[in-house]
Parts: structure tokens; C-alpha cells; sequence
């Protein structure tokens, strides 16, 4: 039994250890080149300018879904079929949410809010907080209802396969 077990394990081990050939063509003209043009693909030995890679580096361009960075920028549409507080603006309506790590790097509004048809002026800006969640399989917009019961207020939201979910700061 263990021997029939056997044969299969070793060609597969062996195909696992065999070098894979890879079309490194880009790769060889960055590195004869080095000035030429450096999106001449998005192979990982590009991505580096021609640095040493790693095999984190390796496993990160093989597999995006697990690597750590969120992207700079995050974007999500979202409808709000009752009126909703964010900051000193009701919003009702459709309308994108977006993140910006490099505005938060900076010390400014990192989220800003814009209506859907009008993408050039946010409607609502702040600061979020970091809150961390369980991973979101869609896009996530938390709402409770304010104090009155007349509207509901945003207090969080979260991109899709993300764990950490950005907070309205609360103010006092």
C-alpha cells in the first residue's frame, strides 16, 4: 500500500524541484538597460529596478490577495436610502467613499465622501480612525440611528477583504 503511495509522491516531488523555465525577456532588457522604460512589464524583477528579490518578494507578486499593503488608494460606491450624518453634511442618496493612505500619511482628511455624479468635490472629509475588524467579504458601511430618530449617522465602513475598518473620529 505504501509503496504504491510512494511512486506518485516522488514525480511529484521531483516536478516541484525541477527548475520552471520563465519568459524573463522584460527582465533582461531592464537589466542591460537599466534607463529604459521601467514598466516595460509587471514581472517582479521590474518592480525592484533591479535590485535582489527575495522570496517574501516572490510570493507577494505571485499571490496580491496576501500582501500586507492595502492599496494607496480605496474606492467604494455606496446608497443611502435615509438620510445620513457625516460630520455637519446629510447625505441621501448614492454616493463613493474613498480612502487615501497618502493623504493620511500627510496629516490631512484622509476619507472623503462625493456624490456619485460628482466625483471632483467631496461632500463630506475627515480624519479616520484605524479599527481593527474580521475580514469583510463585500464593502461595509456602518450606520446607527441618532439620538432623535430622525436620520442615521455614519460611524464606520470597510473595503472588501480588508481587516481593519476606518472609523468616523468620534468628537467631544
Amino acid at each position: 500500500m505504501h509503496l504504491r503511495l510512494f511512486g506518485p509522491l516522488a514525480v511529484a516531488g521531483m516536478l516541484f524541484l525541477a527548475p520552471a523555465a520563465a519568459d524573463a525577456s522584460c527582465c533582461d532588457q531592464q537589466a542591460q538597460h537599466p534607463q529604459a522604460h521601467k514598466a516595460c512589464c509587471d514581472m517582479p524583477c521590474c518592480a525592484k529596478d533591479g535590485a535582489e528579490l527575495t522570496a517574501d518578494d516572490l510570493f507577494m507578486a505571485m499571490n496580491p490577495q496576501f500582501d500586507p499593503a492595502p492599496p494607496v488608494r480605496q474606492r467604494a460606491e455606496v446608497w443611502f436610502r435615509r438620510p445620513v450624518l457625516v460630520g455637519r453634511a446629510i447625505l441621501q442618496g448614492r454616493y463613493v467613499i474613498e480612502h487615501d493612505n497618502d493623504r493620511m500619511a500627510r496629516g490631512e482628511p484622509c476619507t472623503h465622501i462625493y456624490a456619485y455624479d460628482d466625483q471632483t468635490t467631496p461632500v463630506a472629509a475627515f480624519h479616520c480612525t484605524h479599527l481593527e475588524r474580521d475580514r469583510a467579504d463585500q464593502n461595509t458601511v456602518v450606520l446607527i440611528t441618532t439620538a432623535d430618530g430622525s436620520m442615521q449617522k455614519l460611524t464606520e465602513f470597510q473595503f472588501a477583504g480588508e481587516t481593519a475598518a476606518h472609523g468616523y473620529p468620534n468628537v467631544r
